[in-house]
């Protein structure tokens, strides 16, 4: 059987990266690690670009400390091209003394990197609770990320990687639901102490608020259902005078305040005409130089007499009871007389002069 090998041609990131950057250093090719998250590099996102570097791929995600680095892979004919590296590598590298295998580290002489002296100085770590040790002591320190694994170490634990992390300042965690509820009953307990007087105050805003919400509906509720009584002007007055209508004409002083024109006809007979429109209620107006009432809703028109000639009209304008007491004329709206029916010829219906 050919020999065959694997080879990464999709390489992903799935929720949950906590950026411990454990993935950059191992393939710093295909992985970039910024503030909040990882992503994968545009170029990586080809798979020419990702099966040289499979065996980086694939350490990078056995390493990854909460297992979110995913990849596919092709079965390929052939020997895998990479195999054999290390070999000739460790072949090339100069013995040591005692067979010591090489640092994977090179110790530089002389005084050491500020970066990593300050980084020294701000963190440590003091075991790990996976490995059944005591928890991790992390010190505040901003230091790049690369520092930070280097100074924990590729062997380190997980949890003791991910909680140099957050003392780098590099990931800051949300609060853990404990942290939250903590939080919550703190505030709870700062607005329950109240004093007696504050106790008082807000207890009697509250009926004050509520007792006024009662009066309104109150009177919301009366104002619905008490009838709305209007105030009409009285059904009998005077209007004026007999002498005051010596003249033939239409008289309008009474219009607007009681709805009636005094008209003194040519025939001699004065009477009182209700200005209201037979058709659908408007009020006409009178037109002196046309010598009519014409209504301005639809049209109709009426002669002098009240008589309707043109217009949607069905009938002629209503008459009032019209009187004399003494010398005054006095108008009773409450007794109409209706020409259709033969009413103007009934006593009350006009005065002779």
């Amino acid at each position: 059987m050919a020999e065959t090998h694997q080879e990464v041609v999709k390489v992903w990131i799935a929720p949950g990266c906590i950026v411990c950057d454990s993935c950059e250093t191992d393939c710093p090719p295909v992985f970039d690690v910024q503030e909040e998250t990882c992503v994968i590099r545009p170029e990586a996102l080809k798979a020419d670009f990702t099966k040289p570097l499979t065996p980086s791929i694939i350490t990078a995600a056995e390493g990854c400390p909460v297992d979110v680095i995913k990849f596919e892979t092709i079965e390929v004919e052939g020997p895998e091209p990479w195999a054999g590296q290390e070999e000739a590598a460790a072949a090339a590298a100069p013995a040591g003394g005692g067979g010591a295998a090489k640092p994977a580290v090179a110790i530089l002489e002389g005084p050491p990197d500020p970066k990593w002296a300050g980084l020294l100085q701000t963190s440590h770590t003091s075991g790990s609770r996976s490995a059944g040790g005591p928890g991790v002591t992390i010190r505040q320190a901003k230091a790049p990320a690369e520092a930070v694994a280097s100074t924990v170490g590729r062997g380190a634990p997980p949890d003791a990687l991910a909680a140099a992390m957050v003392g780098s300042g590099y990931s800051r965690p949300a609060p853990s639901v404990a942290d939250r509820i903590r939080q919550k009953a703190g505030l709870l307990a700062d607005a329950a102490k109240m004093t007696r007087r504050q106790f008082s105050t807000a207890l009697a805003l509250a009926w004050g608020a509520l007792a006024a919400t009662f009066a309104t509906a109150g009177a919301a509720l009366q104002s619905f259902m008490v009838p709305k009584v209007t105030k009409e002007p009285p059904s009998v007055f005077r209007a004026g005078k007999l002498g005051e209508y010596a003249e033939p004409g239409v008289y309008e002083q009474f219009k607007g305040s009681q709805g009636v024109w005094i008209v003194h006809q040519a025939n001699g007979e004065i009477v009182a005409i209700s200005t209201t429109c037979t058709h659908l209620g408007c009020i006409p107006n009178w037109l002196q130089s046309d010598q009519k009432f014409k209504c301005p809703c639809h049209g109709s028109g009426f002669y002098v007499n009240g008589v309707n000639f043109e217009g949607p009209a069905p009938r002629p304008l209503e008459r009032y009871k019209i009187s004399l007491e003494g010398e005054y004329i006095v108008v009773d709206k409450s007794t109409k007389f209706r020409q259709e029916l033969g009413q103007w010829t009934f006593p009350g219906a006009s005065i002779n002069v």
